[in-house]
């Protein structure tokens, strides 16, 4: 999605980062290395033409349902989209590599990790409560296409569970699997080959991990750790929204409920940095269970 994407892109590039590890670190001439240009070429030839197909294939759902055709898109939004696809990448290895630098490895961790905690959170909650039901939507699935409304994939009886295994077969998720297969394979050996080399360079060729527990911890990473601090956060923000007022976000969508756009603020600015706080105490803190679930990818378990 165009909205997501700002981040998972900010994430691929911080990722490979992380993976390269100390070489990447006593480097003088970080942006000259191989490893930069390898993250650039997999950002251009191999990340940014995915969510290019998404958008040309689903408009309406990689815009997360703000434009109901291509054509309606600004030329200039689709060329920020294909731009930023590689930009934020960079700007995600960049500071990879600072940290690294500075060796503070497990802040480069969790540097990529804040790429995927934004992208699920836009996915569960996004700038209106609804995210959740804009990303299960595919108007595709229905006759006529009709646009997507708040509660179009999960209201009116149908649950977020249900609504879910319906979009693992539309026309969306088929096209996200061929992405999938064209995109993760190569990132993944990427990703394993510089994790490894980077052990062996540390001394600690003993230490090193599988490929398969490298890309597993990684996915572990992704799910427990990104997706689900998100999850905490979104429904910290939802929580401080319905205690100023706002109970049901698809009828305020739709115009059935007072819009309380200040409350709808606040939550963001009280429930996210409350959220932060809270995973910050309980998981992220250094030593901390990330930091554990993690330890595959750091340079001494």
């Amino acid at each position: 999605m165009v909205q997501v994407d700002v981040f998972w892109a900010y994430g691929w590039g911080a990722s490979l980062a992380a993976a390269a590890g100390r070489p990447l670190a006593r480097s003088e001439q970080p942006l000259a290395t191989s490893y930069f240009v390898s993250t650039v070429l997999f950002l251009s030839l191999i990340w940014a033409p995915t969510g290019m197909l998404l958008l040309l294939r689903h408009p309406s759902w990689e815009t997360m349902q703000a434009a109901p055709m291509f054509s309606s898109l600004s030329e200039w939004l689709v060329l920020g989209f294909g731009i930023t696809n590689v930009t934020q990448g960079i700007l995600g290895f960049y500071i990879g590599q600072r940290l690294l630098r500075q060796g503070k490895e497990y802040l480069a961790h969790l540097n990529w990790l804040f790429g995927y905690f934004g992208m699920f959170f836009i996915l569960l909650y996004g700038w209106d409560g609804l995210g959740y039901d804009r990303f299960l939507y595919d108007r595709d699935m229905l006759p006529g296409s009709p646009a997507w409304v708040p509660g179009a994939a999960t209201a009116g009886g149908v649950g977020a569970v249900k609504a879910l295994g319906l979009f693992l077969t539309s026309s969306v998720a088929k096209t996200l699997y061929l992405d999938g297969m064209y995109l993760l394979p190569p990132f993944f050996w990427l990703t394993a080959r510089w994790r490894r080399a980077a052990a062996a360079v540390g001394g600690t060729a003993v230490l090193t991990p599988s490929s398969l527990s490298i890309v597993g911890t990684y996915l572990g990473g992704v799910f427990l750790i990104g997706l689900g601090s998100a999850a905490v956060c979104a429904l910290t923000v939802r929580s401080v929204a319905y205690l100023l007022g706002i109970h049901d976000q698809v009828a305020r969508g739709l115009g059935q409920a007072p819009p309380n756009s200040l409350a709808h603020l606040v939550s963001y600015l009280v429930g996210l940095p409350l959220g932060l706080v809270l995973l910050w105490g309980t998981v992220l803190r250094p030593r901390g269970l990330a930091s554990r679930l993690l330890a595959p990818l750091l340079r001494r378990p």
